[in-house]
């Protein structure tokens, strides 16, 4: 028996929810997932609306907030294939409502059967397509569909063998009004949404725990242990294979969904200048030497997989690898060429197939598709084209369909001038339907069109379907049948039992095998160990900038006339040497010319143009953590990412389109805030991370920079010939934290050749040269070492060079004062120090960083 929630203060009592919402293609009588045509709620949303109904809109938009904090806070964004925006708007925050999409079991059971069925004929499809290829020579499926097909290479006939092809595939899926469910494509590369479905439901259970677990919602753990034991099963040899995913380079739509799937499987990302073939077998490039892969998990188009045999001008694939494939010495899922079975084209012969093979036809249709190709397809299109939607024939993209009621009279006529000039690279697809759900927006319930993308595990004997689905909603339904992260709103899809589900299950793995104990491992591919490296140097740049902005604005903004400290114009060179500020201000004659430092400098902190400035240093932090997000923790990578977005936000006046203004009282806090992050930050990678080759790399950027940036700042500050010392002593002091240890050690008297030694020669400070210099000679000794003398020779006597000229340095002799003022026995000792750390660094990236030579192309020719 149904209720009806009709109450005045009920959520639901809007009268809007009652008609679908404005779209192109609206769906006449759409089915409503929520509610029967007379209104009455479905027996399996009763209880989750009262329940959110006593929740109220209040609190359901608080956790609504709530959920767009913890989605901010963990980074989690989406790129989208076909956007044209600009750099700083490419990655845009995930979308997720507070209400869930709800379906009981007894309406999932049935749908995942059609799921298993479909999966199991793409599987077969692929089989005969790259094999015997019974299909064509038996008219089931056109040859031109696929001989056209300019994603289909030779080089994928036999490639798999018999092994599987399809390891992990997804559907994706929209309810007509008549209430059935069909499909309306299917995705065999590599399908995205995985992450991101994981992501909602991680999300949602944080936010609405006890919802979840009181409606008996099925959990999705079990999934994906399945799937990394169907990983480690792939492995022909060894008892504890090596497994990776192989992501493309950096600026890819994957970048984050890659990134979460390779921290919560437990798999390290690999990219393709980290992999290497030699002798028919895939190796990784490591810091240690080559490390053998067994299996790798591939998220990198088929074409663009080896650019020897298939696309030349790749540079995501690995020269050679279907070499490997073919002596079996790897493994790859999905299958390279398994992204035939999800040509467009294809889907109007599924049917067909599926009564070829089975003698049954699907059990969850498709959408339905007529090949343009087919001369009598093609003219039933012709019949009535405005009944139609026109895709791709060969390609999935995120490119939206043609409908020609969307077009004027001049565009219909182009469009239908390329469709009758070439007709096989286009399929026509009936309007799709879709059904309606309601989520949370603007305060209230609303509804939108739905579609689900499911998500299925192809295991030796059978098919695993993950018990929910990426749901996503939006206006525009064109835009729903594009890719799943194409920016629309989504929600987290439960299934729900009658009985309490099982309890969660663990990822890691049970096994028998005898596991030898390990403490440090050279496993690390050089490019992870040179974004760790620039992660350390750009931090502690950008710490180093901070300090001397803080200082220096502190100062200007105090009670004494700025003018008259000597330690502000000396400060103000060392901004501009940084870069911070214009090169100008570090001349004197120049510097009167320049606009007024106190409006300046405040401004300089939002300034995005200086390429050696504090936001462009910030923006490489975020850059290299990015990159090496996987290596890192997620309180490394939410402090990072709070850090940058604090120092960067526009100010609360700040007209949209005017060059922002900063108060200096607002710029100062600014700082303030940035460097406790960075000292968070450091504190992180110091106290958390393994002293593997991921901190070395780290503390060896941040031991290096944070030498340089101090032997500038002597000079720059201590060297130049002064009659006020104390004040400028004081001012450095403050720099370089270690105004409390001198005045610990002196008090408050102020000598010159004291605050030397404390930041030069001092083997205890953790600020001064020499204990930079100490540790980065300790790091070195732990990196991996090369049998024959050479680099690892020079690299170590650079560092111990420099160490023992600085540790041998005399304070004393270093605070004499030349005739011309200057400190020249000071300014010698920098000099060596700004000349050999770039040499030391140098050394380091020639020994362990370079690790690829530009690619030849093998085949064809790029243009």
């Amino acid at each position: 028996m149904t209720t009806k929630l009709s109450q005045p203060s009920s959520i639901w009592a809007d009268p809007s929810l009652a008609t679908a919402p404005e779209q192109p293609l609206k769906s006449v009588g759409a089915y409503s997932e929520r509610t029967t045509p007379d209104g009455q709620v479905r027996p399996h949303w009763q209880w989750l609306s009262q329940q959110l109904d006593q929740l109220g809109p209040d609190e359901l938009s608080r956790r609504s907030a709530a959920i767009a904090d913890i989605i901010r806070e963990n980074g989690v964004t989406f790129r989208s294939a076909a956007t044209n925006d600009s750099a700083a708007e490419i990655n845009r925050p995930w979308q997720l409502s507070v209400i869930p999409f709800v379906i009981p079991i007894q309406q999932w059971d049935p749908i995942a059967a059609g799921l298993q069925q479909r999966a199991r004929l793409l599987q077969r499809i692929l089989a005969d397509l790259h094999g015997p290829q019974r299909l064509i020579r038996e008219g089931v499926i056109p040859g031109e569909l696929l001989w056209r097909n300019p994603y289909y290479y030779r080089a994928f006939q036999g490639l798999a063998g018999a092994q599987p092809q399809l390891h992990l595939s997804a559907v994706d899926l929209a309810r007509g009004a008549d209430g059935n469910w069909y499909a309306t494509g299917d995705r065999t590369r590599a399908p995205s949404g995985l992450g991101y479905l994981l992501e909602n439901r991680v999300v949602t259970g944080r936010v609405m725990s006890g919802l979840i677990r009181r409606s008996n919602t099925v959990r999705l753990a079990s999934f994906f242990d399945r799937f990394k034991s169907h990983l480690r099963s792939l492995a022909s040899q060894s008892d504890n294979p090596w497994i990776g995913i192989m992501t493309p380079p950096r600026g890819s739509y994957r970048g984050f969904e890659d990134t979460y799937l390779a921290r919560y499987l437990g798999l390290p990302l690999v990219q393709s200048e980290d992999l290497a073939v030699r002798g028919g077998s895939l190796y990784l490039k490591t810091l240690g030497g080559l490390q053998s892969i067994d299996v790798l998990w591939r998220h990198v188009s088929d074409r663009l997989c080896d650019p020897l045999e298939l696309a030349g001008d790749s540079n995501q694939g690995v020269t050679g690898l279907l070499r490997c494939l073919r002596r079996g010495s790897v493994a790859v899922a999905n299958a390279v060429g398994s992204s035939l079975a999800q040509c467009p084209g294809m889907m109007a012969y599924l049917d067909a197939a599926s009564e070829f093979f089975d003698g049954n036809p699907l059990q969850l249709k498709s959408q339905q598709t007529l090949w343009c190709g087919d001369p009598n397809d093609f003219q039933q299109v012709l019949a009535d084209p405005h009944q139609w939607v026109f895709r791709n024939a060969f390609r999935v993209s995120s490119d939206l369909p043609v409908c020609l009621q969307d077009l004027d009279a001049a565009q219909a006529e182009n469009f239908l001038g390329q469709l009758r000039k070439h007709p096989q690279s286009y399929i026509a697809q009936r309007v799709a339907s879709f059904s309606l759900t309601p989520l949370w927006s603007d305060n209230r319930i609303k509804q939108r069109a739905m579609v689900l993308r499911s998500f299925q595990l192809h295991e030796k004997d059978s098919i695993n379907v993950l018990p929910g689905a990426l749901a996503r909603v939006g206006e525009n339904t064109l835009e729903l049948t594009t890719s799943p992260v194409s920016g629309h709103l989504t929600l987290d899809c439960w299934v729900t039992n009658d009985q309490p589900v099982g309890t969660h299950q663990s990822l890691l793995h049970d096994s028998k095998t005898p596991v030898q104990i390990r403490r440090v491992g050279d496993e690390l591919p050089s490019r992870v160990a040179e974004h760790l490296f620039w992660l350390g140097r750009y931090a502690e740049r950008s710490e180093s900038i901070a300090r001397v902005m803080r200082t220096t604005m502190d100062l200007i903004a105090g009670e004494d006339d700025w003018v008259n400290l000597p330690a502000v114009p000396r400060l103000i060179r060392q901004l501009a040497v940084q870069g911070q500020i214009e090169p100008g201000f570090a001349v004197d004659s120049l510097a009167a010319t320049l606009p007024d430092i106190e409006q300046m400098l405040p401004a300089s902190l939002l300034d995005r143009d200086q390429a050696l400035g504090l936001v462009r240093s910030m923006g490489a932090v975020i850059g290299n953590t990015i990159a090496v997000r996987d290596r890192l923790s997620s309180e490394a990578f939410r402090i990072a990412q709070r850090a940058y977005r604090d120092l960067t936000h526009s100010p609360l006046a700040h007209p949209t389109g005017s060059v922002p203004k900063i108060q200096i009282s607002e710029a100062i806090e600014r700082v303030e805030r940035l460097i406790v992050d960075l000292l968070a930050l450091a504190g992180l990678t110091s106290e958390s991370l393994v002293r593997s080759h991921v901190w070395q790399f780290v503390e060896l950027g941040r031991r290096i920079e944070r030498a340089d940036q101090t032997s500038e700042l002597l000079r720059q500050t201590l060297v130049p010939a002064t009659d006020q010392g104390k004040s400028i002593c004081e001012a450095v002091l403050r720099v370089t934290d270690s105004l409390m240890t001198y005045r610990a050690r002196y008090l408050n008297l102020m000598r010159l050749a004291p605050v030397i030694d404390l930041l030069v020669t001092d083997p205890t400070n953790p600020r001064s040269l020499c204990f930079q210099l100490q540790q980065t000679l300790k790091v070195i000794d732990l990196l991996p070492t090369r049998q024959a003398a050479g680099t690892d020779d020079l690299l170590r006597s650079l560092a111990e060079n420099l160490l023992q000229q600085v540790a041998d340095a005399d304070p004393m002799q270093l605070a004499e004062v030349a005739e011309d003022g200057t400190l020249n026995h000071l300014d010698a000792l920098l000099e060596i120090c700004s000349r050999e750390l770039p040499k030391l660094s140098e050394a380091l990236v020639a020994r362990y960083l370079i690790h690829t030579s530009p690619r030849q192309l093998l085949t064809g020719s790029q243009r």
